[in-house]
């Protein structure tokens, strides 16, 4: 037993080496057979002595079980987009927005803090390559990981830690830093997964020797790779991983995210490179974008641009965020592949709004590794400005590399036979006429009884991030309501009344009813606010939703309330107010509202009511920290929110209150140093009440 155990410590010891030398250093020292062989020897003393197996083992790299499905969890820190830019003008133009922001925050800051130099302000930029992989966010708690969680909506993502361990480029335990360089308790490590091209290409040949279909390119093989629920297929996948930036971490003794990036590599993690130096020269910034455009094809993974960024932790946070990206970083994109090929038809599709649009079908193009057959045409005054017609070569590019769009006439390509795009007059769908908006450029069905405006919100409802009905994906609901089982969203909470009929239904057998009636059921539960977000209703998403459920509390204090009062509430204004009024007093909105709660589903909010406009929080700016017996760090969360609050992770002057609870760490100092104000649990628990 204790030679055994001996052997186990100095073979754990040897692989953890070597994915280090591999994925970190980019010195490798053991060839794969050798890793493979020590790999399986440690595997078998393990089998041998089931009392040594650890989590943190290497061998957890192969994977276990296959999953049932994956669990959705919710961001202790949202995982925002980066805003991106594809000329040299938007780029300065950034960097003069942040200098401005600065500079106009705290005209206080002196040279020595290194925003000013002279009258000029300046800040350290840092730029790297921008991987073409699958976000995660990587969560390490007392230095071993504990969840990885995809990107998803930004708020919520799925728990792929199963697959996650098997990627040998990502540390099951993080090695134990040098004096000033210790372990946080908590750190959240945002990356990038992806697949080598060598690969990517590996894999290919195998799929046809095996008569499978080929994956098109690295990122949707990561994806596809990612979402498998037997992990030991991801194993053999070799997916690879580099970190980019960082979400909650518990204390951050680091002033920058360079400085941040040494202390990784001493634990363990591999870092994305920098592109040139640090350097407050912006100027300096666009000439490494252009060397790196010659350089990246030599990488070994895809790229397509470069990240910049303010380095200094602080003035990041004194940038802040709109809804939907930091304003502190900025992604430069180089210009996208382009293909010409024949427009052969136009269709116009109706959308869960009744907004119509136009999309292209063309003869097949390869761009950006992918087939396409379908690009937007975005609206009628688009398809004025671009003169192209049935017929004719036209150019299409990957906007952002993911979505195909029709960009112009190519070069002297116009068909002799051509024939002129018509925008319909009648809805392609229920032959109602068709409205212009005031705007004059959106094509809109009015009609609230359109089939396929009623097809594109049951697909809507039933989503994720609606409803999050399991089992109801689109196919179903599509076939559901070809069947004629649903026409309306009540209609899905009646199912269970059609066993005998759904059972008749083509690839519907037992079990794959049951799975979506129980779905069905517990969604039931979901709330007023998901409820709102999932009927489709114009400029109500998920956000609005939640203000607005949180401000009112019911659908019954949504019928008596005015205009007025809706865009009261923070963050929402007159058109999601107007937009939502609407709705709630039309005739088909009340029959929709009293059908889904006579079908026994909730349309009450889940927290308190009246939170939402005026809640004891309202308008501030909130920092957790340090751990509580009373609560969870993510619940404490939802109730701030609830309340009003914005919940930020760093301390700086725009913060208003402190939570503070045991092992507060450096946050605390810095609220005492700007003058905020600090909360420990008893206050909280007083002006908050105690957690559910």
């Amino acid at each position: 037993m204790g030679k055994a155990s001996e052997r186990v410590a100095e073979l754990r010891a040897i692989l953890d080496r070597a994915n280090r030398l591999y994925y970190v250093d980019a010195q490798p020292e053991l060839p794969d057979q050798a890793y493979d062989r020590l790999l399986q020897e440690l595997a078998d003393l393990e089998a041998q002595h089931p009392e040594l197996a650890r989590d943190d083992s290497p061998t957890r790299r192969v994977g276990g079980e296959p999953i049932d499905g994956f669990e959705t969890v919710e961001h202790a820190l949202p995982m925002r987009s980066i805003d991106n830019t594809y000329d040299r003008e938007e780029l300065v133009a950034w960097h003069q927005r942040v200098l401005k922001r600065l500079a106009g925050e705290d005209d206080s800051l002196s040279p020595g803090e290194g925003l000013f130099d002279g009258e000029s302000p300046t800040v350290e930029l840092r730029a790297e390559p921008k991987i073409d992989g699958v976000a995660i966010s990587l969560r390490y708690e007392q230095g071993g990981l504990v969840r990885a969680l995809t990107r998803g909506d930004g708020r919520r993502g799925d728990d792929v830690t199963e697959n996650v361990r098997t990627i040998r480029a990502i540390p099951l335990t993080l090695s134990r830093g040098e004096s000033g360089n210790e372990l946080p308790s908590v750190l959240e490590i945002r990356g990038e997964i992806y697949m080598p091209q060598a690969e990517f290409a590996r894999i290919n040949r195998q799929r046809e020797q095996e008569g499978l279909d080929v994956f098109m390119n690295p990122r949707n093989a990561t994806a596809g790779t990612l979402k498998q629920l037997d992990a030991r297929l991801v194993a053999k996948r070799r997916l690879s991983f580099l970190a980019h930036g960082v979400g909650e971490i518990e204390p951050n003794r680091y002033e920058g995210f360079t400085q941040l990036c040494e202390a990784m590599r001493g634990w363990g993690i591999p870092t994305n490179q920098q592109v040139g130096g640090l350097t407050r020269d912006i100027e300096e910034v666009w000439s490494a974008i252009e060397r790196f455009d010659q350089q990246r094809a030599t990488l070994g993974y895809a790229t397509d641009g470069v990240v910049v960024r303010v380095d200094r932790f602080d003035l990041q946070d004194r940038l802040g965020a709109t809804s939907k990206a930091p304003r502190w970083c900025i992604a430069f994109k180089y210009a996208a592949e382009q293909g010409e090929t024949t427009l052969r038809e136009v269709h116009w599709q109706v959308g869960k709004t009744g907004r119509i649009t136009p999309r292209a079908e063309m003869d097949p193009v390869v761009l950006a590794g992918t087939t396409v057959t379908y690009a937007t045409l975005h609206n009628a005054d688009q398809i004025e400005r671009l003169g192209v017609a049935i017929g004719d070569r036209i150019v299409v590019q990957k906007a952002g590399e993911i979505i195909p769009q029709v960009v112009g006439l190519a070069s002297g390509k116009r068909a002799r036979q051509r024939r002129p795009i018509v925008a319909p007059a009648d809805c392609p769908s229920c032959q109602e006429p068709t409205e212009r908006e005031e705007d004059g450029v959106d094509l809109r069905c009015v009609n609230p009884q359109c089939p396929a405006q009623l097809l594109e919100r049951l697909i809507w409802f039933v989503g994720r991030d609606q409803m999050d009905i399991d089992g109801l994906g689109e196919k179903v609901v599509m076939q559901l309501v070809e069947a004629g089982l649903v026409k309306s969203f009540g209609d899905l909470y009646r199912l269970a009344q059609h066993r005998d009929t759904l059972l008749g239904l083509e690839r519907m057998g037992e079990k794959k009813i049951d799975n979506f009636l129980a779905g069905l059921e517990a969604s039931k539960v979901r709330g007023l606010a998901r409820v709102l977000a999932g009927l489709g209703i114009r400029h109500v998403g998920r956000r609005a939703a939640e203000l607005i459920a949180a401000a009112f509390g019911s659908d019954e204090k949504l019928y008596v309330v005015d205009e007025e009062a809706i865009a009261g509430v923070h963050e929402i204004g007159p058109i999601t107010a107007a937009s939502l009024h609407g709705f709630v007093h039309s005739e088909s909105g009340r029959r929709i509202l009293q059908d889904l709660k006579e079908q026994g589903v909730e349309l009450t909010h889940q927290g308190p009511a009246g939170s939402g406009s005026n809640g004891v929080l309202t308008g501030k700016t909130v920092v957790i920290t340090g751990s509580f017996d009373r609560f969870d760090r993510q619940g404490l969360s939802k109730r701030v929110e609830a309340l009003g609050g914005r919940v930020t992770s760093s301390v700086s002057s725009k913060t208003n209150l402190l939570l503070v609870g045991e092992s507060p760490g450096s946050k605390l100092d810095k609220a005492r140093k700007l003058g905020v104000e600090v909360w420990d649990e008893d206050r909280i628990v007083e002006e908050l009440g105690e957690s559910s």
